[in-house]
């Protein structure tokens, strides 16, 4: 993801807070949290945007080291510094991320011969879209750090979430409400039943999924372990079945 792309992401997280009437500066009550689903809720955009900011400073300072134009980085380290203090003022937060995204177009780094994994978020009901890219964001962090099998894990746990959201807007139902326990081979099954169409590789996917995951205690089992091209072509395949769902 590049240095604007994350800025921007960033700016989409504060306006999200600020349509919630979230407080930036408060600090959540973990305990109180537990119980509280408004508490929790704001915990999780609160810590959300943090991790979002520290990932920004990370970017920033790494890429000082590669650039040149050091009255360029240093714009931009003041910025974010700027930023960071201005957490009670949402107005003010959101000139400085428009005028850091101004500043980073600018800068040109040495080409990389290896980026890394990119997933680009396709278009989701509002419903699953936050978990949804949460998982997606991990997925990509997981595969360009080498953790193939967790992010493989993870893909499934996407398609889990989708399938459940597709089952819902044919029926009505919510499934984990009606059969908490029920497995993604099943639910396909019914989703075909219910006429809604699907990748025909979706089966397939799954199953190759879930040689991925322990199933069972009773007897010792070899875990399948992804190589980078195998979790490569399960993450696209997940993003290409995620961006058909709703197109």
């Amino acid at each position: 993801m590049t240095l604007s792309s994350k800025i921007s992401r960033l700016r989409n997280s504060l306006d999200e807070i600020e349509k919630k009437g979230i407080d930036l500066s408060k600090k959540t009550d973990t305990a109180k949290s537990f119980y509280d689903f408004k508490e929790r809720k704001e915990g999780y955009y609160i810590s959300s945007f943090e991790g979002m900011l520290n990932d920004l400073k990370k970017d920033i300072n790494s890429i000082a080291a590669e650039c040149k134009e050091e009255d360029a980085i240093l714009d931009l380290i003041m910025l974010v510094k700027d930023l960071d203090k201005s957490r009670t003022e949402p107005s003010r937060m959101r000139r400085i991320l428009n005028e850091l995204e101004g500043k980073a177009s600018k800068i040109k780094l040495p080409q990389k011969t290896d980026k890394g994994m990119s997933i680009d978020i396709p278009s989701l009901p509002e419903e699953i879209k936050e978990d949804i890219t949460a998982d997606l964001s991990e997925i990509e962090k997981c595969f360009n750090s080498g953790l193939y099998r967790s992010a493989t894990i993870l893909c499934g746990r996407v398609l889990e979430t989708t399938l459940h959201r597709k089952y819902y807007e044919a029926t009505g139902v919510d499934i984990l409400e009606k059969s908490p326990g029920i497995g993604l081979g099943n639910l396909i099954a019914k989703l075909r039943d219910k006429d809604v169409k699907l990748d025909p590789a979706i089966t397939q996917q799954i199953h190759l999924i879930n040689n991925v995951r322990i199933f069972s205690v009773h007897k010792k089992q070899e875990a399948f372990m992804p190589s980078h091209g195998q979790a490569n072509a399960i993450i696209l395949y997940t993003v290409d079945v995620l961006g058909k769902m709703w197109n």
